[in-house]
């Protein structure tokens, strides 16, 4: 009996003393203050995009040659930019979620909002609309929203998807003196629509490392060379595409859009 006792009592003791030392680690870890996670300052970032053709600074109604030896001017020149992430050094990318631009080339700078600050080894954004939003209907979005209808009209209402790049100009086809051409005759019209969920293209540039500071706005310089746009394309023959009942001519433009951008910071 004394021994029952005995054991009842020490089972009691031992009792006591876990109900009483977790008690206190529990005491002690409410005592302990949490170290709050230090926020990532943030930064305004800028895209700033210069077209050009070649060496020179792409204008309107302006005279330009191709690699090939075919004059051009542009009258227009816009595409959607979308999917835009920035590429940190250890690979890993920050994306700017939902951010869609309609890239006009008399428009250079386009605000991405507030980034991360770090340093970062490129950017990467694809021309064109994934196939949800390509089919997605444009009279939903606000007049000021770049999926909206625009005008000139961006969007094939006929076929229920966007033009990803649209060029529109005049190149000079006419051909003398063994097929050198006679500069200044624009005697064609030229335009490529370019669309179609196939021939979005993804643009990878990492070749320049770039650092996003808390204490200054940051401007990304981006330059687009529409002569590469033209690679392997026979100018004074082909020169009109709209994508439909043209789709090799269209998948080669597309297929030249990621050279046509250079990383300059």
């Amino acid at each position: 009996m004394l021994f029952k006792n005995l054991l009842q009592m020490k089972t009691l003791i031992r009792f006591i003393l876990f109900v009483a030392l977790t008690g206190f680690m529990v005491s002690c870890k409410k005592d302990k203050k949490e170290e709050p996670v230090p926020e990532t300052p943030v930064q305004a970032l800028t895209l700033r995009l210069t077209p050009m053709a070649g060496a020179d600074t792409l204008k309107f109604n302006t005279s330009f040659t191709t690699e090939n030896n075919v004059r051009y001017t542009l009258a227009s020149f816009r595409y959607y930019m979308s999917d835009i992430r920035l590429v940190k050094k250890d690979g890993t990318e920050h994306a700017l979620a939902g951010k869609v631009l309609l890239i006009n080339a008399n428009t250079s700078d386009y605000a991405l909002g507030n980034v991360p600050a770090g340093d970062y080894a490129g950017i990467r954004f694809a021309v064109g609309l994934d196939a949800v939003t390509n089919h997605a209907d444009p009279t939903v979005y606000p007049a000021a929203h770049p999926l909206a209808i625009q005008s000139p009209g961006i969007h094939w209402s006929w076929n229920s998807g966007y033009i990803f790049l649209s060029m529109e100009g005049t190149c000079d086809t006419t051909a003398v003196n063994n097929d050198v051409l006679t500069f200044g005759q624009y005697s064609h019209g030229m335009f490529f629509h370019i669309g179609m969920d196939p021939l979005l293209r993804n643009v990878s540039l990492t070749n320049k490392a770039f650092t996003i500071s808390a204490d200054a706005p940051k401007v990304l310089s981006v330059h687009s060379d529409i002569n590469k746009l033209f690679t392997g394309i026979a100018l004074k023959t082909e020169n009109a595409s709209h994508t439909m009942g043209s789709m090799p001519l269209a998948t080669r433009m597309a297929d030249n859009i990621p050279a046509m951008f250079t990383l300059t910071e």
